[in-house]
């Protein structure tokens, strides 16, 4: 009796009042009421408590306990009797049962304090644009939340390469050997080796003291948030898979910080380029001729269409001594390359003009520039010519497309191109050539976007129907017959976007 009133009483109370794991108590109430000199309960697999001699191939008792079936083995001593058992059976059920309570509240408490961080977390990073302080404040949550004395977050440089590289230029960071994780924030000392951090699987790290798991986002991978040494009172104790999940949840979170941070770097250098495209495209229609010097007995006119905001096309006409010097250039590419390229060559064109040298010599000079200044790949095609004010033309092709020459009598001649473009071959020689703008003649220039205009078809406007077209317009005003040439591109492409560069630099003799 007496061992059944301490199993009641020790049920009741509960094992902190008790003072001792209350398996053991039953253990013990049973070992005294039976006289065995081994035994042990347990529950499935697991052995709770056991009290001398192992009892081996002992005698096994159920002790019902409602959901949960304890069990009891034995070795010497007598029967336990069945109430025994019963009153066994209901104080570990009891135990059970408060044990489960405990590990529900402390589950609910734990999950209350994760949400509770993970908003505090959200609330951190939300308004911060720059990566180092999103490492920073997730280490600081993520290593206060889960008690570890040791962490670091690395951001990568494969999968986010702007916050990579702005990384490398704050004072924390600290590259790797292999230079693809960078150290963006530590606390208490390093957890990962840069190889450990390049090769961390998708599934991260959980170890007894290092934990790790990946940022990942919808760019890759963007970096790893470790820690190590999980500090409980007296030392430390292993992390859980629990551990891991709610750093998981803090990844998610600096994922998308990061991700808003990526972007918004984006769209600052997105805003950048566009005002610098914008003051190039400013300058390069400064550098091009707003208006054509006049030339008694001659009428002018010029249009420029760049394909994109800036563009490779460039053309001047510079008073020469009572003559006209014209330029009309397209130079290999396309875009901000283009264009420095033809504003070197115009810039080059403006110097050469204060001397007037002959044209041979001009595109030799021109031709040298291009080679000492450019890549290999890149040249450009010109077409160069000194008027005089009788209409003798003194011309040079390089590579060009051909220019037209209307007569006054409908017909036409082409000026072909007699020599490489400037700039592609290591040694070129140049020979100018002559020919005159008699009374009414019409002298069109332009350049390959015009002629290479596709329709729906693919099939180019090409070279006769801009020939046909300044046959007709020929006794038109110069600046009517531009406006008729872009026109019928316009609509031969049906008005789609160029995909070149156009130019046209045209020239009329008027008549007596």
């Amino acid at each position: 009796m007496n061992a059944f009133l301490k199993l009641l009483e020790a049920g009741s109370r509960g094992p902190r009042e008790v003072g001792v794991h209350l398996p053991e108590a039953v253990l013990d109430a049973v070992v005294g009421e039976t006289g065995a000199i081994g035994a042990r309960i347990g529950v499935g697999d697991e052995v709770l408590a056991a009290r001398g001699q192992p009892p081996g191939a002992g005698r096994r008792y159920q002790l019902p306990a409602g959901r949960d079936s304890f069990w009891l083995e034995m070795s010497g001593g007598s029967e336990p009797s069945e109430m025994l058992r019963l009153v066994g059976g209901v104080v570990l059920g009891s135990w059970a049962m408060r044990d489960q309570l405990k590990q529900a509240r402390f589950a609910e408490r734990r999950r209350l304090w994760e949400m509770e961080s993970l908003r505090a977390i959200g609330e951190a990073l939300g308004g911060s644009l720059e990566p180092t302080h999103i490492a920073e404040e997730l280490l600081l949550n993520a290593t206060a939340l889960l008690d570890a004395r040791r962490g670091e977050v690395w951001l990568t440089e494969a999968g986010a390469p702007v916050l990579a590289s702005h990384t490398r230029e704050a004072a924390a960071a600290e590259p790797g050997d292999n230079d693809i994780c960078l150290i963006a924030a530590r606390v208490g000392g390093g957890v990962l080796t840069p190889a450990e951090a390049a090769e961390l699987p998708d599934d991260g790290l959980i170890e007894d003291s290092r934990l790790a798991v990946p940022v990942g986002g919808r760019r890759g991978r963007l970096g790893i948030l470790a820690l190590a040494e999980r500090e409980v009172r007296g030392g430390t104790a292993p992390f859980s898979p629990t551990d891991a999940e709610t750093l998981a949840l803090f990844a998610a979170q600096a994922a998308v910080a990061l991700e808003s941070a990526a972007l918004h770097r984006e769209a600052m250098e997105r805003l950048r380029l566009e005002r610098e495209l914008e003051l190039a495209a400013a300058v390069q229609r400064e550098l091009l001729p707003s208006t054509l010097p006049e030339l008694p007995g001659f009428a002018l006119a010029a249009r420029n269409q760049s394909s994109r905001r800036v563009g490779g096309d460039v053309f001047d006409v510079i008073e020469a001594r009572g003559r006209l010097f014209l330029m009309l250039g397209d130079v290999a590419g396309k875009g901000v390359p283009a264009a420095l390229m033809a504003a070197s060559v115009q810039s080059a064109v403006r110097v050469l003009m204060l001397s007037q040298p002959p044209l041979a010599e001009v595109a030799q000079q021109l031709h040298a520039h291009l080679l000492q200044t450019t890549p290999a790949n890149k040249f450009a095609t010109m077409f160069l010519a000194y008027l005089d004010g009788d209409g003798e033309l003194e011309y040079l092709s390089a590579g060009h497309n051909p220019v037209i020459v209307a007569r006054a009598d409908g017909t036409t001649r082409l000026l072909s191109a007699s020599t490489p473009p400037l700039g592609l071959l290591p040694v070129a020689s140049f020979v100018a050539s002559r020919t005159v703008l008699t009374e009414g003649s019409l002298l069109l220039a332009y350049t390959d976007g015009l002629s290479e205009a596709v329709d729906a078809e693919d099939e180019e406007l090409g070279t006769p129907r801009i020939a046909e077209l300044a046959a007709g317009a020929r006794d038109l005003p110069v600046s009517e017959v531009v406006d008729r040439l872009f026109a019928a591109v316009e609509r031969h492409t049906n008005g789609a976007p160029p995909h070149d560069d156009r130019t046209v630099l045209a020239v009329k003799r008027l008549g007596v």
